[in-house]
């Protein structure tokens, strides 16, 4: 769910701007209410553009706590410029939607800015911009609200969603998506415990593996190690040995793998995510720190069963080897 997933929903029908700030002021001082934000929304107002195909747009405003919602969906630009009623706008981007950053659009004679771009909001992203509510109400004179979205806190009960019906008019649509929003959370982590149930598995297959392969390898050339403790290899010169074989195949599985796995994320992120949804790829350094510090306890650990095993093995059983 996005950051600003409300759990209560007022709207006007048909998208009709019949709630006021006064409504907003008067449900965030119900005991239980965490968050609130407004929205109003107007669609095909006529317009002239700088893209010859954009004669009309879908105008969205957002309040301040939606816009600050808003930042983790951001693509491309400063969203800081959308703030107050400074004439900027941002879009989202997508392949239905013609409006680019750096569009310059008039509405009503007055010249709006394109300064950002976000992957997804609140509204069809067909023509759409988005703007501040100051912005909105320059451009359009209305200050009603379409939408408005209220966020509950784990004190909220049934009284309060009571005391939120109370307050609303017979014109307003009332929605309750508590349970909705429990059944999307719980099925999310169920999803997720399944997804990193199946990386751990996969890490502990790594691991013995990594564990396995130094073993082997160690075994296959315990006569060749038995003849250099004979000649005088003490065991930390010994463990030094095993050790740099085992991370030179911990490293350079580490380039090859990661190499692979960085350019094949970025073929799959862009033509499942960017292409529909607008989210740009990037390098994801925390999870390539996490691959990078288990490779290399995966090797420590490697080498540790193994040289111990030989350096508490006789010279004598050694020798007896040759």
């Amino acid at each position: 769910m996005r950051s600003w997933q409300p759990d209560i929903t007022l709207t006007g029908y048909a998208n009709e701007r019949v709630l006021n700030q006064s409504l907003c002021d008067a449900i965030s001082g119900i005991t239980g209410v965490e968050h609130i934000w407004g929205s109003s929304y107007m669609e095909n107002v006529p317009v002239t553009s700088s893209r010859q195909e954009v004669n009309h747009v879908n105008i969205t405003s957002y309040s301040q706590y939606m816009l600050e919602c808003a930042e983790d969906s951001l693509v491309q630009g400063n969203i800081s410029e959308i703030y107050g009623d400074g004439g900027k706008a941002m879009t989202v981007l997508d392949k239905d939607n013609p409006i680019k950053v750096g569009d310059i659009i008039q509405v009503a004679g007055q010249e709006i800015e394109v300064v950002c771009g976000i992957s997804s909001g609140l509204y069809p992203s067909e023509y759409s911009i988005i703007c501040s509510q100051e912005t909105f109400t320059r451009l359009t004179g209305e200050q009603n609200y379409s939408m408005i979205g209220i966020q509950l806190s784990s004190k909220a009960t049934d009284e309060t969603v009571k005391q939120i019906n109370s307050l609303t008019e017979s014109n307003v649509i009332f929605e309750n998506h508590r349970r909705r929003n429990q059944e999307d959370a719980n099925t999310y982590l169920a999803v997720k415990f399944l997804l990193y149930s199946f990386m751990a598995i996969i890490a502990m297959i790594t691991l013995f593996n990594i564990i396995n392969s130094i073993s082997m390898s160690v075994t296959a050339r315990i006569k060749q190690y038995g003849a250099m403790r004979a000649v005088g290899m003490d065991g930390e010169q010994l463990t030094r040995m095993i050790a740099a074989e085992a991370f030179t195949y911990a490293i350079s599985g580490l380039i090859v793998g990661s190499g692979i796995g960085i350019v094949l994320s970025r073929f799959l992120y862009v033509k499942l995510v960017t292409r529909f949804f607008g989210n740009q790829w990037s390098l994801p350094i925390v999870l390539i720190v996490i691959i990078v510090v288990f490779d290399i306890v995966s090797a420590a650990v490697a080498v540790y069963a193994p040289a111990k095993r030989i350096r508490n093995m006789p010279i004598t059983a050694t020798i007896n080897e040759l």
